[in-house]
This record gives C-alpha cells, sequence and structure tokens, in this order.
C-alpha cells in the first residue's frame, strides 16, 4: 500500500435494529467461547431475550389482526439508523489528519462479509474502539479477526479506559489509547506517519509501555469547556455510507459531577472533571446539522444533559429563539425535571424523549446507591414529563447490596403510582473494578463479595441480602410484574420504535405486551426450563468462584 489507510471498527456484537435470531445467536456462541464464569450473564440474556421472543411470536400469530400501533412500534426502521457517535469523531480528526479511512461495523467483521475481508485487506493500520463492547470475552474475537492479516491495531474507548489499569498488554494490540479521541489521533496520525516508528503522546499526556502494548494516554483539556473540540462531521459520514441521515447522536459533556455508587461515567476519559460545550457552541453545532444536512432527530448521549440548568435554558432558548425546528432526545436525572417550567421549555425547544436514571422506588436504595435524589423527586420528575407530553424511558437496577424482596416490591409499587411510558431493566454488575460500592470499605458495609473476571460482562457476586445466584429470577419478576399489571412498558421489546411513540398508543401497547407473555404456554414452559437449567450451573459455578462462606440471605424468604 502506497499511502496508509485506517479503518475505523465501531459498534457491539447486537447490531442496530439487530433482527436476525440466528445471527444473534451465533455472534453470542461466538463470544460464549471466550468467556469464562459466565452463567450470571447467560442469565441475564435469557431474561432479556424472554420477552423479546415472547412478543415476536404473539406479533407473527396475530398477523394482520395485529394493531397499527403494535405495528408501528416493532416495524424496522425504514431510514439506515446513524453510524456510532464514536466513528465520526474519529473519522473527522482522520480526515483532518491527511489520512484516508474505511469503515466497518462490529457485527459485519464478526460475520466475515465480503467487505469486511476487503476493508481488511485495504488498510494496514485498525482502530477498534470498544464503546460497545463489555469485556475480554467481546474483544478477544475482534481482536483476532483483526490482527490475522498483520494490520497494525490500536484499541481506544470506553472499554480501554477501564482495560489500562491492569492490563499487561497483549500482542494483538500495538497501541491502547486511552481518553480524549481528538487528542490521540493527532499522535497516532505522526505514529503513521513514521512508518510507526516513533510514538510521542499529546502535548498534555503520556506514553507507558506494557509488555507488547503501548499504552498512549490523551491527558485532558486545560479549562473545563469543550468548546475547543471538533465539531463531529456528519456530512462526512454521510458522504462516506452514501447516506442522508435524518438522526444522528451529540454529545455536549465528558464525566459527571455526581459519583453514584453503581457508576464509573465520571472516569471513562481517564478524567475526574465534568466538562461542558457551552449553550452557544451546541446551538451552532445543531443549527448547522439541521440547516446544513437536513437531520430531523438528535439523540443526545451525555450522561447529564440537563444540567447545568442556566447552561440547559439558554441552549433551549435559543433553539426557539433562531427557530432551529429539531426532535431531540436526552439523559437526565430526576430531580432536573420536577420543574414544569423547565420541561414545557424543553419540550417547547423540540425535546420528546428523556432518558431517566430511577433505578430504585424505594428509598433505602437509593441512598446506598448514592443517587442524591428521593423517591418524591422521581415519582414529580415522571408526573411533570407526563403532564407535558414527554416520553419517559426509565432504568432500574436490580440487585444492588440492600436489596430485598421488600425493596423491589416498593420499586413497582412506585411506578405503578407514577408510570413511566418505558423501562430498562439492569441487573447490578461488578465488572468495573472502581466504582465507588466496589471499594473495599464500603464492600464490607454490605459484606459484598466478588470475583474479579474480566471475561464476562457479569462477574459473580454475594452481599448481605442477595446473590447473583439469585438476582436473575428477581429481575425476571420484576420484569413480568411490570407488564402484567400494564404500569410500563419493556424498552428491550419496542426499542426501535420508541420514536414513534405517541401517548394515545399506551393502552394497546400494554394490552399487547401482557398478552405475549401468556399466549404461548408451551414456549413459557420452554423458558421456565431454561432459566432452571441456567440456574442449577450458576449455582454451582458460584460457590466454585465465591468459596467464602456465605453470609446471611436477610429477608430474602419474605
Amino acid at each position: 500500500m502506497d499511502a496508509p489507510r485506517i479503518l475505523i471498527v465501531t459498534g457491539g456484537y447486537l447490531a442496530e435494529g439487530e433482527n436476525r435470531l440466528l445471527g444473534t445467536a451465533w455472534k453470542q456462541l461466538v463470544q460464549s467461547k471466550h468467556a469464562r464464569n459466565a452463567w450470571l450473564e447467560a442469565k441475564v440474556k435469557a431474561t432479556i431475550a424472554e420477552p423479546v421472543l415472547l412478543a415476536r411470536m404473539h406479533a407473527a400469530r396475530r398477523g394482520r389482526r395485529l394493531d397499527p400501533a403494535v405495528r408501528a412500534l416493532l416495524a424496522p426502521d425504514a431510514t439506515p439508523p446513524p453510524p456510532p457517535l464514536t466513528e465520526v469523531v474519529l473519522a473527522t480528526a482522520i480526515a483532518h489528519e491527511g489520512l484516508a479511512i474505511e469503515t466497518l461495523s462490529v457485527d459485519a467483521l464478526l460475520r466475515g462479509t465480503r467487505a469486511a475481508e476487503a476493508s481488511l485487506r485495504a488498510c494496514n493500520v485498525v482502530f477498534i474502539s470498544t464503546t460497545f463492547l463489555h469485556d475480554w470475552s467481546e474483544l478477544d474475537p475482534v481482536l483476532a479477526r483483526c490482527r490475522r492479516l498483520g494490520n497494525r491495531v490500536v484499541v481506544g474507548g470506553a472499554l480501554a479506559g477501564t482495560l489500562h489499569q491492569e492490563w499487561e498488554g497483549s500482542p494483538l494490540v500495538d497501541v491502547l489509547a486511552v481518553g480524549y479521541g481528538e487528542y490521540l489521533v493527532p499522535s497516532l496520525a505522526r505514529w503513521i506517519h513514521s512508518g510507526f516508528v516513533r510514538l510521542e503522546p499529546p502535548p498534555t499526556g503520556r506514553l507507558l509501555q506494557r509488555g507488547p502494548t503501548a499504552l498512549l494516554f490523551s491527558g485532558v483539556p486545560g479549562t473545563l469547556s469543550l468548546d475547543e473540540l471538533q465539531r463531529p462531521d456528519w456530512g462526512l459520514a454521510a458522504r462516506h455510507h452514501g447516506v442522508r441521515y435524518r438522526t444522528i447522536h451529540y454529545e455536549s459533556v465528558r464525566g459527571c459531577p455526581y459519583r453514584c455508587a453503581f457508576c464509573n461515567y465520571p472516569y471513562l476519559f481517564d478524567d475526574t472533571r465534568f466538562r461542558t460545550k457551552s449553550a452557544d457552541r451546541m446551538a451552532d453545532d445543531w443549527a448547522y446539522y439541521v440547516e446544513s444536512l437536513g437531520v430531523e432527530v438528535i439523540t443526545c448521549l451525555d450522561s447529564l444533559f440537563t444540567m447545568p440548568t442556566r447552561r440547559l435554558t439558554s441552549f433551549c432558548e435559543a433553539l426557539i429563539r433562531r427557530r432551529v425546528r429539531v426532535k431531540w432526545t436526552c439523559y437526565a436525572r430526576a430531580d432536573d425535571l420536577t420543574d414544569p417550567a423547565i420541561v414545557a421549555l424543553m419540550r417547547d425547544a423540540g425535546c420528546v424523549q428523556v432518558q431517566i436514571g430511577i433505578e430504585s422506588g424505594d428509598a433505602g436504595q437509593l441512598d446506598r446507591m448514592t443517587k442524591r435524589t428521593t423517591v418524591r423527586e422521581n415519582g414529580l420528575a415522571l408526573d411533570t414529563c407526563r403532564a407535558a407530553g414527554l416520553t419517559t424511558v426509565i432504568s432500574l437496577i436490580v440487585g444492588f447490596p440492600g436489596e430485598t424482596r421488600a425493596t423491589l416490591a416498593n420499586t413497582c409499587d412506585f411506578l405503578a403510582d407514577h408510570p413511566s411510558d418505558f423501562h430498562f431493566l439492569a441487573t447490578f454488575s461488578t465488572r468495573v473494578a472502581g466504582v465507588p460500592i466496589l471499594q473495599p470499605a464500603r464492600a464490607a458495609v454490605h459484606g459484598l463479595v466478588t470475583d474479579a473476571n474480566p471475561r464476562t460482562v457479569s462477574p459473580y457476586w454475594r452481599h448481605d441480602t442477595m446473590s447473583c445466584a439469585d438476582v436473575g429470577n428477581h429481575t425476571r419478576r420484576v420484569a413480568r410484574a411490570l407488564i402484567d399489571r400494564r404500569i410500563s412498558l419493556d424498552a428491550t421489546l419496542f426499542y426501535g420504535g420508541i420514536l414513534r411513540y405517541e401517548p394515545a398508543m399506551r393502552p394497546v401497547l400494554l394490552d399487547f405486551q401482557a398478552e405475549a407473555m401468556t399466549t404461548a404456554p408451551i414456549m413459557s414452559r420452554a423458558f421456565d426450563v431454561v432459566h432452571r437449567w441456567i440456574d442449577r450451573r450458576l449455582a454451582a459455578d458460584v460457590a466454585r468462584a465465591l468459596p467464602v462462606a456465605v453470609r446471611a440471605q436477610a429477608e430474602l424468604a419474605v
């Protein structure tokens, strides 16, 4: 090859809009060959898959009799999904350095398509983003496919930010790039132009050597402002893929000022400060995307789009004043959404959906999570958004230390009184060692014992009130309660169509998912058998991996 060419590999094992059950199962099998002590992971996946498969079967049986509202949300999007924001950020920075690019999804790479083979042969450097990869068992197959033709390999993204802490290096990885991609790419470009001889860190960064792998750290901005970062060039992405993207992704903050006990997001960019783009910079970016590229929907990927409050209100007012007509979604804290005036301002500026980390409807659990929100604020936020016509998508964590049947019942009852439109259920995870709840003193308070296993997204754990051998069935019961009681819609079932959701659809959709859980008794019994089979192996594996004497499982029998 005369000139260097870079292949950008992004995405995860499940492609957006994934609708091929056999393809999905095959990729999970590939990943499982690299996993270790992964029965909890299998339990989590079976719990997620059950309502999805039952809903698909029910929809197929209904056929033409399927209600239009259900059909609208289950139908695949007619427009191509946008590429991950990581791809666009990297492509923008690489193009700025005068280097040519190819792009490839993890899905296409694992399937070994002809296009994937051609891209690997055409490029001598591969940049792998781990933003949607969860652990070594998912990264290893990707590395093996990228390295087999002798390509140089650079690994960056969220997983890289956690791997570097205890990693000894790998012959499959030339450079582990940690931190801000915008700062790392110029250093990597100079390394490539030198014929892979000279690798120097950015002015704000540092370079370490771990075995065969160089660890390249970006450093951080000199101020709390992110306004100096390049605007991701979605026009470049559109030209590269030959597609006009009506929906794009956007990011305006890095880090988080809060320290929830289960979360490592504040440290993903090798940074400990909360940094933001200004309201004016954001409005300029959005106006450009809408007016120059015809963008119609922007999904904000920020951990906290709604703070600082002054920035949020200034931004919304700027969109209204400049008549930037665009729909948008964002993540938010509940206590930022309790003021009807602010929520109405967001709606008037084009916001149509907010995703809120409710996590629990039990006051004790919220305190143990260091959420710094209350049950009252959570309920007020959900009620305020519903009154304003904003769709709410919430996340709930099952199994965090202190969790019991009683706390889970409180969560279900809370949501019955303050229903969200959609919910995601997450099983408590101890995958990332640096999160606050895993610090030795704090873990000891709850009798939390863990298995530090980097080859599964769901390492084993137990604490004073629950074990990972039990948590899957608790999650399954909560999921069924929310469906059977017609409290909330399972976001996993309708994920591809959430933006098409209208409040008037809610009763029909609630009825559909409740019916789907009961109209295929043979399949339901088959799932019962699968769950019991996994449970036996999970319990035995946990006993082997965590041989410490089991502490009292308080209240589990209540």
